[in-house]
């Protein structure tokens, strides 16, 4: 009869307004709960869990919802540190929280963008006072095959990887880097397009030498600064990660303590905090 009571009293989802992520730090005032009330939202419960539940109703004490396959449950009041409503780990049907992998990113993004440079750098070198294609110590298929491809790939893979920490609306890196990024890569694209109307185009004035060189240094300088950009925002979405379980707030004065409590998978975690 409890369990019936407790399912009985969750109302009807309601329609969010727009699909805009929304962040709210504890302690969330009575306003911000009531506004809540029957939508699907991230409850972040410290460093206990996240979960992804249809919030029903606050007091004093206790939090409740529904969990999608646990049903009707509640938690402290004090263990929970944030509340993030429209979450990207809330999207209907998916199973896992979103990756960042702009660390990743970064490192491929530069190393494809390296290989780009060099090979450029060797073709150039490799074709300097020979005339005849047949001479060159690197062919053309060689450097559009490998060199063309991983300039003009290392870029997109580290702006993607740093893309990936999005998810959270608040995260803002640095714009300024990425905005140089976007046009340096700019740059590379179209001195690699240059190469290959001069080399399948028969455009003899766009065979100089060092125009290879040009893109592969463009290249793996637009994916330095997009990195940049990329690094940024992760450490940003660390951040606010941190401050989101409540490990980023400060530290309670000496001799007060905090008791927290809420669900943890399957089971129900109590943590006790503070300075003796």
């Amino acid at each position: 009869m409890a369990a019936e009571a407790a399912t009985a009293e969750a109302p009807a989802p309601a329609p969010a307004v727009d699909d805009m992520p929304r962040y709210y730090p504890a302690p969330l005032t009575d306003a911000q709960w009531q506004r809540l009330g029957g939508r699907r939202v991230l409850v972040i419960l410290g460093t206990a869990g996240r979960e992804c539940v249809t919030f029903t109703r606050a007091d004093k004490s206790a939090v409740y919802y529904v969990h999608p396959k646990n049903g009707a449950q509640q938690a402290p009041l004090a263990a929970v540190t944030a509340v993030h409503e429209n979450s990207w780990e809330c999207v209907e049907g998916r199973e896992s929280t979103p990756s960042e992998w702009a660390r990743v990113g970064a490192g491929v993004g530069i190393g494809f963008s390296a290989v780009g440079m060099l090979m450029g750098v060797l073709y150039d070198a490799g074709r300097a006072g020979k005339p005849d294609p047949s001479d060159h110590n690197i062919k053309h298929f060689m450097y559009a095959g490998l060199g063309l491809t991983t300039t003009l790939l290392g870029t997109p893979i580290v702006a993607i990887g740093g893309a990936s920490t999005s998810r959270d609306l608040r995260v803002r890196g640095k714009i300024w880097a990425r905005g140089l990024g976007y046009a340096l890569y700019a740059g590379a694209a179209v001195f690699s397009m240059l190469w290959l109307i001069g080399q399948y185009g028969d455009k003899e004035p766009l065979r100089f030498v060092g125009i290879t060189s040009l893109a592969g240094g463009l290249g793996l300088a637009g994916s330095a600064f997009m990195a940049v950009d990329a690094l940024s925002s992760r450490a940003e979405l660390k951040t606010l990660e941190r401050q989101d379980t409540g490990q980023g707030r400060k530290t309670a004065r000496r001799g007060q303590l905090h008791l927290g409590a809420g669900p943890s998978g399957q089971g129900f975690g109590v943590a006790l905090g503070g300075r003796f």
